[in-house]
């Protein structure tokens, strides 16, 4: 609420020389002197936005003042000592002038202080009249109450312990442990053989760190990496003794191993420009933050936000004086996923045995939780059982048979296996491992995974059948998860021939290996579910209407009976397990190669696996799967 200036005329003759201001302690309202000291005061407070603006000079507020090059320099100091981003300062009410050569007025200081928060204060520039012109007194005083000629002022930040990262059952997923930030002197300490060991042991690009060496101030600790303090163990008798190597130690969130969960967890590093970003407005260029994964999703609230002091310190003791500026830091908060860490390190055992790039995805079917995601044999960042987008092959059947029964066919109508089949000009075959043997039901065909048998019934499909069955399994829609996740695509096809691709999950037809996953389950379950991998975070529920009960039959005994007597035999013995094989054609580099998959169900537990460039669902990914069953009951 504003206060009522009493302002007292006393005569015609005060009224020309202008009335007394009781606000003003003395000085004259309206009067030159106080017109003119608030313009250059307003001048002022406008330059000093702009030197604590990023990139900002201190230049131009310095040449307002009565000592341009020494005020200059005092601003810029204050300014680095707050680590300030951006600051407002508006002076408040009118001057006060004690006289026609010296004006005061209060000027409201709010500076974002970058990593922490707000500071507020109150200073107050004193105008000075110099022959014509007015100047604001270069004090430090103008800057901060307190600072004078050698006071200064001192910032810590503190950060609160990162919050972890939770499975299903309460397990912690990550936790604050020990690392070693490597790195190198700034300038030129550093020899080439330092360099080429970066390269070599670390996996950083030598290269580039030596010119960022090179380009840093003096004195400064130039980081290339953070790693696990063991891993830094078994390095520091080679790198210890290279010129120019530094180390700080630390803590980071961490899984327990490098390798566990990674592409789902994520990984953390110094920030970027990106990821700066991301982690928010208290975040700081030095912090350690999420990059990949549930830690770049939840950085803010995994982070917490962090505390904060500013001191007045004495110039010559460099005692505090006292405490100016205080912010108590907020925890982070946990973040709990629907994961079971003994499925996960069961599917990471699974994949480990692979040769070739593989992922493997577990989901609980009458839920669609996701209890298991793992991308192997090597660790990777990227999230291919997630983000991955692959011809699903013959484990698409699932769907066809579906569109199939959904058009009147039964269990039993007959579908002719053959070795190859014409549609308008294009030759589809079978895998090679598959012999045609003629007559057949829907149930053989499917047991075998006969694409001819499938694809000669193309004519008794909609055109748009295919991409409507396949949205009852979930696929085609976004799947909207806390961390990118592709949902599949079954474009409506354009002729005969793409419908006779789709109905082998080749074409346009496109899907992730949780897709696919989810695809199993619904047939487990009944009904399609939506992914969840953060539960309050994730959408639950149904993604679909509940399959027709008859086709929910039907599919469950083609896929028991794939197990039982057909191509998913590999997975016998492993308990009342259903599934569904899968080869799919794709081009790799101009050359046409396979990939293998698997997909199905044992209790309430939907998997699915792909392998890049495996031969066979049989022989690549079902002993993948068979590892992976038997690690659980």
């Amino acid at each position: 609420m504003k206060r009522t200036t009493a302002i007292v005329c006393l005569s015609s003759l005060l009224i020309t020389a202008g009335c007394y201001d009781s606000k003003s302690g003395g000085g004259k309202s309206g009067s030159d002197e106080q017109q003119a000291s608030g313009a250059v005061i307003k001048q002022f407070a406008d330059a000093w936005v702009t030197a604590w603006a990023p990139d900002g000079k201190p230049d131009a507020a310095g040449a307002l003042t009565d000592s341009p090059t020494t005020f200059a320099k005092r601003l810029d100091e204050v300014d680095t000592a707050l680590v300030a981003s951006t600051v407002t300062v508006t002076p408040q009410d009118k001057p006060k002038c004690s006289d026609d050569n010296t004006c005061t007025q209060d000027l409201a200081v709010e500076a974002q202080l970058r990593g922490i928060g707000t500071m507020k204060w109150t200073s107050t520039a004193t105008a000075v009249k110099t022959g014509d012109a007015w100047k604001i007194k270069a004090s430090g005083d103008t800057i901060y109450p307190g600072l004078g000629e050698a006071n200064y002022l001192k910032r810590v930040r503190a950060l609160p312990a990162r919050a972890s990262i939770f499975d299903r059952n309460g397990v912690a997923l990550t936790a604050n442990r020990p690392v070693v930030i490597v790195g190198v002197a700034s300038g030129t300490k550093a020899t080439a053989a330092t360099y080429a060991a970066f390269t070599k042991y670390l996996d950083v690009d030598g290269a580039k760190l030596a010119a960022r060496a090179k380009a840093s101030p003096a004195g400064q600790f130039v980081d290339a990496i953070t790693i696990r303090a063991d891993e830094w163990e078994s390095l520091r008798p080679t790198m210890s003794k290279l010129p120019g190597v530094l180390t700080m130690g630390g803590t980071q969130s961490l899984p327990p191993t490098a390798t566990f969960a990674r592409s789902i967890i994520g990984t953390m590093k110094t920030a970027t420009a990106d990821t700066l970003k991301n982690a928010g407005p208290t975040a700081s260029a030095q912090d350690q933050v999420g990059t990949t994964g549930l830690q770049y999703a939840f950085q803010q609230q995994l982070a917490g936000t962090p505390g904060g002091t500013v001191t007045l310190r004495d110039g010559k003791t460099k005692l505090t004086i006292k405490t100016v500026f205080s912010q108590k830091g907020t925890a982070g908060k946990p973040v709990k996923t629907t994961l079971d860490t003994n499925l996960q390190v069961a599917a990471e055992a699974a994949l480990a045995t692979s040769k070739l790039p593989a992922s493997l995805v577990a989901v609980q079917a009458s839920t669609g939780q996701i209890l298991a995601a793992a991308n192997g044999p090597q660790p990777t960042n990227y999230n291919r059982a997630f983000q991955g987008r692959y011809a699903p092959g013959s484990t698409f059947k699932i769907v066809t048979s579906a569109a199939l029964l959904g058009s009147g066919e039964t269990t039993t109508t007959p579908l002719p296996c053959t070795n190859t089949i014409n549609v308008f000009g294009k030759t589809f075959k079978n895998y090679d491992g598959l012999a045609a043997y003629g007559a057949g039901t829907m149930q053989k065909a499917f047991n075998e995974s006969c694409n001819t048998a499938f694809i000669s019934q193309h004519g008794r499909l909609p055109k748009d059948a295919m991409t409507k069955t396949a949205a009852m399994f979930g696929i085609g829609r976004d799947l909207n998860l806390s961390i990118p996740a592709y949902g599949g695509q079954v474009p409506a096809p354009t002729d005969d021939v793409a419908e006779a691709a789709s109905m082998i999950g080749q074409g346009t037809v496109t899907a992730s290996p949780l897709a696919i996953s989810l695809v199993a389950a619904a047939v487990d379950h009944g009904t399609a579910m939506k992914p969840v991998l953060v539960p309050g975070k994730d959408a639950a529920g149904a993604a679909a209407s509940p399959l027709p009960a008859a086709t929910v039959a039907a599919l469950r005994t083609f896929m028991r009976t794939t197990v039982t007597g057909g191509t998913g035999k590999v997975l016998a013995g492993n308990g009342n397990v259903a599934a569904k094989t899968g080869t799919a054609e794709v081009v790799v580099n101009g050359k046409v190669t396979t990939n293998a998959w698997m997909a199905g169900y044992r209790g309430d537990v939907a998997f699915a696996v792909i392998v890049e460039g495996g031969e066979s669902g049989s022989h690549t990914a079902g002993p993948i799967l068979k590892s992976f069953l038997s690690k659980f009951k």
